[in-house]
């Protein structure tokens, strides 16, 4: 109720500022205006500096080493240290999945 009544009191207002404004004789206008002629001497810029100058070296070729192998005794030894490893590995998820423990005797 109180809304319907706001909205008539700013209606009232409304018509009543109507015929004071336009007796008023204000006017609003928006232009857009192009410039005049511009009259002087033609203007040069400096050419634009020539893009720089990338040199890129020839590929160059380097001979592949000597290749290194190792002994039998140094693969015996790689493969004795991963199969312990793998070992370590195996009983480590076996304790951690199944709560399975090697070292008792029980």
């Amino acid at each position: 109720m109180k809304k319907q009544i706001l909205m008539a009191t700013l209606a009232l207002a409304t018509l009543a500022a109507g015929p004071a404004v336009h007796a008023a004789d204000i006017g609003v206008s928006i232009g857009i205006g192009m410039p005049g002629f511009l009259v002087g001497p033609p203007v040069y810029y400096a050419p634009l500096p020539p893009p720089p100058v990338v040199v890129v070296p020839r590929p160059v070729y380097v001979p592949e080493g000597p290749y290194y192998y190792y002994d039998k005794r140094a693969y015996k030894h790689a493969e004795k240290r991963w199969r312990k490893q793998q070992e370590r590995y195996q009983k480590e998820y076996r304790r951690a999945y199944y709560g399975d423990d090697d070292d008792d005797d029980d």
